[in-house]
């Protein structure tokens, strides 16, 4: 059994790998190099419509396709609860989630350009070596806001 000193360790290292993950993507810099970072070789996102993504090269292409119609997104991950066994942990954490059409997507300055989405991730982790990557995360909406979110669905892509 991990002892107390290990857990703390191990938890600031999985709260800092999906705090990375999702300022890659509200920073609009998710590439290759950091989903290979942040999941393991069969790490899959599922999306709230039930999709998924399956390893880091099929993530960052997905979520680089899906983002591209938001000129911003802002996600704000809060309340980790992280329950851990030898080598592995899941997370469930709290998530809200901005985001900003681009142009070409609606009036970008429309009060109508965004929707906000609460959600509840679920996240489980493994520790690989010495780092620990992201087997599965998914993203359970509880709520949005927002009559951009009615746009989105007009269009058919429900994905994020």
């Amino acid at each position: 059994m991990p002892s107390a000193d290990t857990d703390d360790t191990a938890r600031t290292q999985i709260v800092e790998l999906m705090g990375r993950y999702f300022a890659a993507i509200d920073d609009k810099r998710l590439d290759l190099s950091i989903a290979e970072s942040s999941f393991a070789p069969d790490g899959r996102i599922v999306r709230p419509n039930g999709t998924s993504l399956t390893g880091p090269h099929e993530i960052s292409r997905g979520q680089n396709e899906s983002l591209a119609r938001f000129r911003a997104t802002h996600h704000v991950i809060t309340d980790h609860v992280i329950d851990f066994e030898p080598d592995r942990a899941h997370v469930r954490a709290n998530v809200v989630a901005m985001h900003l059409w681009a142009p070409g997507h609606g009036d970008p300055n429309s009060l109508n350009s965004y929707f906000v989405a609460g959600g509840v991730l679920s996240v489980d982790v493994v520790r690989l070596g010495d780092a620990w990557r992201i087997t599965r995360l998914s993203n359970r909406a509880v709520w949005r806001a927002g009559s951009g979110y009615g746009q989105m669905a007009a269009t058919g892509r429900q994905e994020i």
